[in-house]
């Protein structure tokens, strides 16, 4: 099954919150996530095809934190939400307002904007997705070693048996690893680049994981 984009919010095997995302392409797949400092982008890969492309919807920021939020997005409202969070936004009110404001992305297929929020003071995971005729912003309850998901393509909305309930990663790498090929993920095609968050009280830790060379 190809679902396009993958954005994941929930618990590792710890109890450590956890940001996911992972980009399945079929047009563009030539692309890998980078760490720059806090943040975590989307770039062409060096000499391909895309790199002479400035399209928003094929390099933008995927993930960025700081010592109490984490986002994770499937484009450029990654870091409009960021802002209202540290400007002193609610989540839900940052989520929602930078959603109304972009829209989906007006491309051939409509594709939604979905996004991820961790909130490490109040211990609290967030999933929200605008696509051309629903707006769906919804607070997660997981467990440890679950991981809640939603995607571009099949599942665009906040649902509940949209859980992973063999999130078995204890580390950032082995959440790339995981949301690129293990359990549910799987089963979605054309992997191509991950990035991925853990925070807890001793700290935060960031990884990427490039599957195309």
């Amino acid at each position: 099954m190809y679902v396009g984009r993958i954005v994941g919010v929930g618990r590792n095997r710890k109890g450590d919150l956890v940001a996911a995302y992972r980009v399945s392409s079929r047009s563009f797949p030539n692309r890998n996530a980078e760490k720059l400092g806090d943040t975590i982008r989307i770039v062409a890969q060096p000499g391909s095809s895309d790199e002479a492309s400035d399209s928003p919807y094929i390099a933008y920021e995927c993930l960025i934190w700081n010592s109490r939020f984490a986002v994770v997005s499937n484009g450029t409202h990654t870091r409009p939400i960021y802002e209202r969070l540290k400007a002193g936004s609610a989540p839900r009110d940052a989520i929602v307002s930078v959603l109304v404001g972009l829209d989906r992305e007006f491309d051939q297929h409509d594709t939604p904007r979905i996004c991820g929020l961790v909130d490490l003071d109040e211990n609290r995971l967030w999933l929200g997705s605008i696509t051309a005729n629903s707006l769906s912003v919804m607070p997660v309850e997981v467990q440890p070693s679950q991981l809640a998901y939603i995607t571009t393509y099949e599942f665009p909305l906040p649902r509940a048996e949209q859980t992973d309930q063999d999130f078995d990663a204890g580390d950032p790498n082995a959440v790339c690893r995981h949301i690129t090929n293990a359990s549910v993920f799987s089963q979605f095609e054309k992997p191509v680049c991950a990035a991925s968050w853990i925070g807890s009280a001793s700290g935060q830790e960031a990884a990427t994981f490039n599957s195309v060379s």
